[in-house]
């Protein structure tokens, strides 16, 4: 008995929520007080110039490419002394892997 009163309560209470919710909304339709008009476009002097246009337009205009200068090699380029990789690489050693007692032990490795 206590637990349907507990839910008839908890389902009036939900249901006063949403009615309570739906009846505040506003704005939810769409109104047309001002209808927009567009103006007509108009055709301006630039918009159909053909040089503004025409792609071949500005092969008319003198185009000039910039000069590059000349490759040089040098010293550092061509020197034995810095490409020799005899004196740029130092080989590394490594020390022999040792495998300790605790690597391998039982006690650590089997506990339950």
């Amino acid at each position: 008995m206590k637990t349907t009163l507990k839910q008839i309560t908890a389902g009036a209470f939900l249901a006063i929520l949403l009615l309570i919710g739906n009846t505040n909304v506003k704005g939810s339709e769409v109104e047309i007080l001002n209808p927009t008009i567009e103006t007509t476009l108009n055709v301006e002097n630039w918009m159909i110039n053909e040089t503004v246009w025409n792609t071949k337009s500005f092969m008319s205009y003198e185009i000039v490419k910039a000069a590059e200068t000349g490759l040089e090699l040098e010293y550092w380029m061509t020197s034995e002394t810095t490409w020799n990789s005899n004196e740029n690489i130092i080989e590394e050693t490594e020390e022999q892997l040792i495998v300790e007692d605790w690597m391998v032990s039982d006690y650590i490795w089997n506990r339950e």
